[in-house]
């Protein structure tokens, strides 16, 4: 009897964890402290590293089926403080929960941070990089300049464009490079623009980042012609910047290589 209770006391212990991760940000962060393997359930979005596409999906940013979690049996939901309902919901219904910010930087860190405690891994080999970056964006200083940064590539500018505002990581690396957001008006994180209000912020560096997945395919070159039509310093002085790698959207550990890719497009 003995021996089954020590057996069973350690297999409980060496037992694995049946986690869902709620954003691709996430999922990525798991699989790159070791513990991909653990997954059970992510975002419909999910897509880095490849292994994560054969897992089953959830749903989205702002649907995921509680029903499809629960049948997943997992023993940990992690998501971010938007899911907050979702989360509460299952945390009353008996599964373990961990809420996370991955707005800043220093959020950033601070959730890989979370994720390895409860995983009981080392955080370290994901924050020494960014810490890294960051050391390096700030040895660089290049002259002044307000870089506003657009997400997504249209050829309908007047419809409104979503672009990076305060307290968001795009914001963080822009500074770390040198540089100024140039929205800077009191709206945070992700306003929208209209014509006349992107004419006003007048950046000397417009940065777009393209995403195939939701802008499609976009003629570049009829892209920056649009552009330079508009009377802004960006335009006058072609400093309209497209960027389309995958990792700059995502919040995870490798925004240490999106403040490297950023600070290289700011300095030239």
């Amino acid at each position: 009897m003995r021996l089954v209770l020590l057996l069973f006391l350690s297999i409980s212990l060496w037992a694995q964890e049946r986690i869902i991760a709620l954003a691709p940000s996430i999922s990525e962060i798991v699989f790159a402290l070791g513990k991909g393997d653990e997954l059970v359930g992510v975002s419909e979005y999910a897509s880095y590293p490849e292994a994560v596409k054969k897992i089953t999906k959830v749903g989205g940013y702002s649907n995921p089926s509680l029903e499809r979690i629960f049948s997943l049996n997992p023993t940990l939901v992690i998501g971010q403080r938007h899911y907050d309902k979702t989360l509460k919901q299952l945390n009353k219904l008996g599964v373990k929960t961990l809420t996370l910010e991955l707005d800043t930087i220093k959020n950033i860190q601070t959730s890989i941070s979370m994720i390895a405690a409860v995983l009981k891994t080392d955080p370290n080999p994901l924050l020494q990089p960014i810490e890294k970056a960051m050391q390096k964006a700030g040895q660089t200083k290049p002259k002044k300049q307000r870089v506003l940064i657009v997400y997504g590539l249209s050829l309908d500018i007047n419809r409104g464009l979503y672009i990076a505002g305060h307290n968001i990581f795009y914001e963080d690396i822009i500074h770390l490079c040198g540089a100024q957001n140039a929205y800077d008006k009191e709206q945070l994180s992700q306003p929208i623009l209209h014509y006349e209000s992107l004419i006003a912020t007048n950046p000397d560096k417009v940065i777009l980042l393209h995403h195939t997945s939701t802008d499609g395919d976009v003629d570049y070159e009829k892209a920056r012609e649009l552009w330079y039509n508009i009377p802004i310093n960006a335009a006058k002085n072609k400093k309209v910047i497209i960027m389309n790698a995958h990792h700059l959207s995502i919040p995870s550990h490798r925004v240490a290589q999106s403040i490297t890719d950023i600070c290289g497009v700011i300095s030239q």
